[in-house]
């Protein structure tokens, strides 16, 4: 093991998984007709749904909500 060279690229591809490289979460099942249907959550939430019979696809973005607060104040010149 000391005489094998040291390999950088093997060595950048090491990355911790918490925060880091996560993958897809692949659910194949069928519907109650008996059609395929493969489902895939992306790690925002987002799952994108494909049925074997036909062009359909479903997607279901989980968008992040965001609260916003202004304040608006007038000043005159009398």
């Amino acid at each position: 093991m000391a005489d094998e060279p040291f390999d950088i690229e093997k060595y950048r591809s090491i990355a911790p998984l918490r925060h880091g490289r996560t993958r897809d979460l692949i659910t194949e099942s069928r519907r109650p007709d008996g059609v395929r249907v493969k489902a895939t959550k992306d790690q925002l939430g987002n799952v994108v749904t494909e049925h074997a019979k036909g062009d359909r696809v479903d997607v279901n973005i989980h968008a992040p909500s965001i609260t916003v607060s202004t304040t608006t104040t007038e000043t005159r010149d009398s």
